[in-house]
């Protein structure tokens, strides 16, 4: 039933468009990136005439033009092109090449309209095509892993923690619009192939009134590959251990008035295990397919219509040992997920002043697990779990003049979940809306001003306001501030979930049924240790928070870029979630709690270097300090005890301390890139740090306080060469975690990966 209404509601969005869209005359000419992506927003300036903006398809169209008139075309991050009447008559498509250097990297996710680096008054990085090939990574995760100040965090799923704050917290877009999925909390960054990415931007903190709650900590948008101009097919194979294959097929078609792109990605891996001598393993056995779609096509008039679909279905198994009254027994595991999204928008920019979106989502999520005895085929357990997430949202933006930009947002959404485990069917609505004002106010100074406001059927009302500035000292010297506000409140998810994911061998449980559902854990022989008691966890309550960034970015020399960002996160009523047991498999029970008075606060330092233009290095460090600040005044009251190594009972000290669970005060990476004159073989080390996390609770306190309580830190050394030859043609071959290095509270690292990939464009036209 739930599939058949998301088909219903979307055929229903697309009739509801149909009549707004028409078939006026076309652009004359496309103007592309020297990767032959388009650039919507470009600007066509005739000698004297009013500049002319183009289509979201890069699509322009300047009529007749007298043979003694000059075009300049121009773009953000792009070097700018003169033609002369002749010249611009003959071409079909301006090609206008990307300038080089982070600071010229083009960001949508920041304002939801087009900006440089350099002219963002927040904290945003950019992770570009060259990078992610230079990881050698398969999936998100890996790519994200090697970024400063981000941290992968085996967190029920393979998370992202940014800035002390986990991924509950971390708005995870693709193409601009939000994956859903979160069964337990955590989106799985694997389920998200790396195969046609052109680019990551970072921003972090809750610096942008575009976006909600849930992108308190910051926001991460993929954005996908499109086809240049003409015909494209470019067919990939990825091999690693493990028996882990990836083969995917990258296809791609652009005409003047539409286009095309295709991707299917496959992937499958025997998984691993860190505990052989227990039944099952850590990583089980899975394979998914995801297959994506993009179709655009400019209508004329200034209407412009685009829809995106991606599909993704995953199937694991594996094998449990449970302790019955009769003795042990074996049981098969069988795993399902599938994700469907469907997101259609039209655009309509009547004049150079106004751009008109109307954006619809539609997402369903699914996940079922069947566990059966493996000797008489009866059912265990049965787990199934459906998520629908609608949203309609319309956006104006308005060219006040050449330095003010105002933009308004309203927007209406509805999630419903049915679970095996929920009496009832879940479901609530939400309103919104956001305004933002961007403001050049001089050639130095830049603001980013604005207020969200939430309207929710379950949690109440509330409005967040957001304010960044920068200023330019010089050409290579600026200082960035934002401040923003949160709020979030616990969803069913965490009060009342119980939930196995069989693929990774992990449990979840809200903090209402945590205890029973852990005691019948012990009672199937599947706990090794608790970690913290779940009696002990109290109701969860709604958070709000207060947060400010603040740096700069200098560059000293033209080979030379330094970036650095300070925050502080003040949270009242932080949700947090942590291990409350460890698994004889390896894996964690995990569970919520709140943390009534909490500060993450730190700093993260980019530094890199370009020797020339066959060698670059790159460093960066991320400090981070947590803490309760509850805790601290027990401590200081003298209320906290603990026993020592000699089994005494004493007072917790401030020394004692440590801080949030799974935190790192430091990390930091190393990285060196160098191409190879005479074999064209580009060469790149990296060296990641991750330094002690707090782990578990043993002493029964409820806080992190003793050293026998923290994992160890590790270094990943990864290595990575490629070449690409003239006609396209790419291999690569590496390796990932060199040291071989393993860590049980660090369940989704296996050890040592070796890799081997081949590219190969059978179609560039």
């Amino acid at each position: 039933m739930i599939r058949i209404n998301l088909i219903k509601l979307n055929m229903m969005v697309l009739f509801l468009l149909y009549p707004l869209i028409g078939h006026g005359a076309e652009g004359d000419k496309i103007i592309v990136n020297n990767y032959g992506n388009p650039l919507p927003q470009a600007v066509v300036q005739v000698d004297q005439l009013p500049p002319i903006v183009a289509g979201p398809s890069g699509e322009i169209s300047l009529g007749q033009l007298g043979t003694g008139d000059s075009v300049l075309v121009f773009a953000l991050g792009h070097e700018s092109k003169q033609f002369s009447w002749a010249e611009w008559s003959m071409a079909d498509v301006i090609v206008l090449k990307e300038k080089e250097g982070e600071l010229n990297e083009v960001v949508v996710s920041a304002t939801r309209t087009d900006r440089t680096v350099a002219d963002l008054p927040m904290p945003v990085s950019v992770i570009g095509k060259k990078v992610i090939q230079e990881t050698g990574g398969i999936r998100l995760s890996e790519v994200l892993s090697e970024q400063t100040g981000l941290q992968i965090v085996s967190n029920h799923g393979t998370g992202l923690q940014m800035q002390g704050l986990d991924t509950d917290y971390i708005l995870i877009l693709l193409d601009g619009e939000p994956l859903i999925g979160r069964t337990a909390g955590t989106f799985d960054l694997n389920r998200i192939s790396v195969s046609n990415i052109e680019r990551i931007e970072i921003l972090k903190g809750p610096a942008s009134a575009i976006y909600g709650s849930e992108a308190m900590a910051g926001v991460v948008n993929i954005i996908t590959k499109s086809a240049g101009q003409g015909k494209k097919i470019d067919l990939g194979l990825r091999q690693r251990s493990f028996n882990t294959w990836n083969p995917y097929l990258d296809f791609g078609i652009r005409e003047k008035k539409w286009n095309v792109d295709v991707l299917y990605d496959y992937y499958r891996t025997d998984g691993y295990d860190l505990s052989p001598e227990v039944t099952g393993k850590t990583q089980n056995p899975y394979q998914s397919h995801s297959a994506q779609v993009k179709l655009g096509t400019n209508l004329g008039a200034g209407w412009n219509f685009n829809v995106f679909f991606r599909g993704y279905t995953e199937q694991a198994t594996g094998l449990l040992e449970v302790e019955e009254s009769s003795g042990p027994a074996l049981l098969d595991v069988e795993d399902k997920r599938k994700e469907i999204n469907i997101n259609p928008t039209l655009r309509y920019k009547p004049n150079n002043d106004w751009l008109i979106t109307l954006r619809n989502m539609s997402t369903l999520f699914s996940t079922n697990s069947d566990t059966r005895y493996q000797k008489e085929g009866k059912v265990f357990d049965i787990q199934e779990f459906d998520q629908i997430f609608q949203r309609t949202e319309l956006q104006s933006d308005y060219q006040i003049n050449q330095k003010q930009l105002l933009t308004l947002g309203l927007g209406f959404s509805g999630e419903t979940v049915e679970a095996t485990r929920y009496d009832d069917r879940n479901h609530f609505d939400a309103t919104y809306f956001y305004l933002q004002h961007q403001w050049d106010a001089s050639d130095k100074i830049n603001i980013v001003s604005g207020a969200r406001g939430d309207f929710h059927s379950v949690f109440g009302s509330r409005v967040s306001p957001k304010l960044s500035g920068q200023y330019k000292f010089s050409d290579t010297f600026s200082w960035q501030l934002s401040i923003g506000s949160g709020f979030k409140a616990p969803d069913f998810r965490q009060l009342l979930l119980n939930f196995n994911n069989a693929s990774a061998g992990y449990y979840v449980f809200g903090s209402s049924v945590a205890n029973e559902a852990l005691e019948k854990l012990e009672e199937k022989g599947l706990v090794a240790k608790r970690l913290i008691q779940p009696e002990n966890l109290g109701e969860l309550k709604a958070e709000h928070s207060w947060a400010v960034n603040t740096g700069f970015r200098w560059k000293p020399a033209e080979a030379v870029l330094v970036q650095l960002n300070g925050y502080r996160n003040d949270l009242q009523n932080m949700i947090e979630t942590a291990p409350i047991a460890q698994l004889v498999s390896g894996q964690n029970a995990f569970s919520y709690f709140n943390i009534s008075q909490v500060i993450t606060q730190g700093v993260d330092v980019d530094l890199q270097y370009k020797w020339n233009d066959k060698l670059s290095f790159g460093a960066g460090y991320a400090y981070l300090d947590t803490r309760d600040l509850d805790v601290l005044d027990q401590i200081d009251n003298g209320e906290i005890y603990k026993r020592n190594t000699s089994n005494q009972t004493v007072r917790v000290t401030r020394a004692d301390y440590g801080g949030l669970f799974n935190r790192s005060a430091h990390s930091g990476n190393f990285k060196v890139n160098y191409l190879e004159n005479r074999t064209g073989i580009n060469w790149a080390l990296r060296v990641l740090y991750r330094g002690k996390f707090g782990f578990s609770d043993l002493n029964g306190n409820l806080i992190l306080d003793d050293e026998r309580e923290f994992a160890p830190g590790y270094f990943n050394v990864n290595l990575t060469a490629t070449k690409k030859f003239d006609n396209g043609f790419l291999v690569e071959s590496g390796v990932n975690n060199l040291l071989n290095t393993t860590n049980l509270a660090q369940p989704n690292m296996p050890g040592r990966l070796l890799f081997v990939g081949i590219k190969i464009p059978l179609l560039n036209l």
